[in-house]
């Protein structure tokens, strides 16, 4: 679709170009008429003189052709000039004899075209009556002149008309340009407003605007103020699942393990702990998806994004997952860069992250086995970009299935326990972040999570580095 500025163009380039043409056509017809007038009255001046410079001798007529001369029809001295003088019905004076006259009668001057000698000529054509020693004769006098001279006046005063109007054209597209820009500006101050607003600033334009563009600011407020109540009402959403869903599914896992503990059948005791296992599944899966809805990245705020320590948040995360490492009997080390370099991110959606990465590996780096291995969880820094891996040495994933992993819901194997969440949410929050989230076999086996973020502030390589190691065995 065309911009306004293209269309604006158009609707005044185009019926101003059509009225130059119009001009143009007009100028031409009129100039045309005007000169062809001049050099005709400048003609027939001419062939009136002719009268005054024929006299008698001895009774035979005679031009004084020393005084007779037409050269002074304003012709620049590429025109060609011819002439015949001749009584009517009688003999030949002076002139071209072969110069065609006209074919009617003279009652008075009559001007017309004709060709002669291979030129284009105008020509006017006149009788008056002479009268000289008490004789009266009739005397038809015609003079013509190419038409080079009055083609050639025309072009220049079109040329000239047409450069004219060429500067006038040019001046008028640059004035409408200033015009369309500055009648533009008000739509680019709100197109600049608005790209440098965060997504999450709904907060309504505000300023001195024109009339027309008034209407649109005020669309742009409403749709805003729609948006926000939106969000407000997906928020206050999420807040209300969070609190009606936790707590039933918290009540029944607490009163199936309440039973179990005073049940002594053994059908009882396997179905109250199928009960508890499931409360314990839903209540994890009701909290991933809480998290899921909280962490687009179209909802995070990148103005509340503060300077975090990633490693700090690392250990945070280590920490709070080494309980259930150690059940699994699987080990959990984190190596980092004490000197890395602060990034700006949210510090609890990051500590999400690494906690969702930590729980895939353990959950699913053995397959179809229980994995009892070792996961680390490693912060590296070079080239002023840091990047955090959680890496594992369980059996990987098949290369087709890969790409899937980030999906929603989408669990590689089917028969291990999870919600299908955790790798969509470290995407998500990765997203957030401007990092990326890359997952790939390692070469000596095992699945390893790459998170790549830009860093605030560039690394010194030649800081010293300090590895810490936590473990749980």
């Amino acid at each position: 679709m065309r911009s306004i500025r293209a269309r604006l163009l158009i609707w005044i380039g185009l019926p101003f170009t059509g009225l130059a043409l119009l001009a143009l056509l007009a100028s031409h017809y009129l100039l045309s008429r005007q000169i062809n007038e001049t050099f005709d009255d400048m003609l027939l001046n001419a062939a009136e003189r002719v009268e005054r410079r024929i006299h008698s001798v001895d009774g035979e007529l005679r031009i004084n052709m020393h005084y007779f001369s037409i050269s002074t029809l304003g012709s620049r001295g590429d025109g060609k000039i011819f002439y015949r003088i001749q009584e009517v019905d009688g003999s030949m004076l002076a002139g071209f004899a072969g110069l065609q006259g006209p074919t009617t009668g003279l009652d008075q001057p009559l001007f017309y075209d004709v060709d002669y000698a291979g030129n284009a000529l105008r020509a006017v054509a006149l009788t008056f009556p002479l009268t000289r020693a008490n004789q009266s004769r009739q005397i038809e006098v015609i003079v013509a002149e190419s038409t080079e001279p009055r083609r050639a006046l025309i072009s220049d005063f079109m040329l000239t008309l047409s450069s004219l109007m060429a500067v006038g054209g040019l001046l008028a597209i640059s004035i409408a340009l200033l015009a369309i820009h500055k009648g533009l500006a008000p739509l680019n101050a709100i197109r600049r407003a608005l790209h440098r607003r965060s997504q999450h600033d709904l907060e309504p334009l505000v300023g001195e605007v024109p009339r027309e563009v008034a209407p649109l600011i005020q669309s742009i407020n409403q749709l805003m103020e729609r948006m926000r109540l939106s969000i407000q009402n997906t928020q206050q959403l999420n807040a209300d699942v969070s609190h009606q869903l936790r707590t039933p599914v918290s009540e029944i896992r607490a009163l199936s393990e309440l039973t179990l503990t005073r049940s002594d059948e053994p059908e009882t005791r396997a179905n109250l702990g199928e009960i508890s296992r499931i409360a314990e599944h839903a209540g994890h899966t009701v909290e991933q998806l809480l998290r899921y809805a909280k962490t687009r990245h179209e909802l995070v705020d990148s103005a509340t994004l503060a300077s975090v320590d990633l490693v700090a948040i690392c250990r945070d995360a280590c920490s709070q997952a080494a309980a259930s490492v150690y059940q699994r009997g699987q080990e959990l080390a984190l190596e980092a860069d004490e000197s890395s370099p602060p990034l700006l991110g949210d510090p609890i959606m990051l500590r999400w992250m690494v906690q969702n990465l930590i729980d895939n590996a353990s959950l699913h780096a053995g397959g179809e086995q229980a994995y009892r291995g070792s996961i680390q969880v490693a912060v590296e820094c070079r080239d002023g970009r840091c990047s955090l891996a959680v890496r594992d040495d369980g059996v990987g994933v098949a290369e087709e299935r890969l790409i899937r992993l980030t999906e929603r819901f989408y669990r590689a194997d089917t028969r291990t326990q999870g919600s299908g969440l955790g790798l969509a949410i470290a995407e998500q929050i990765a997203q957030a972040h401007g990092a990326r989230l890359i997952l790939r076999n390692r070469e000596a086996g095992g699945l390893e999570a790459l998170v790549s973020f830009p860093a605030l502030a560039a690394h010194s390589a030649s800081a010293p580095s300090a590895t810490s190691t936590a473990s749980a065995r």
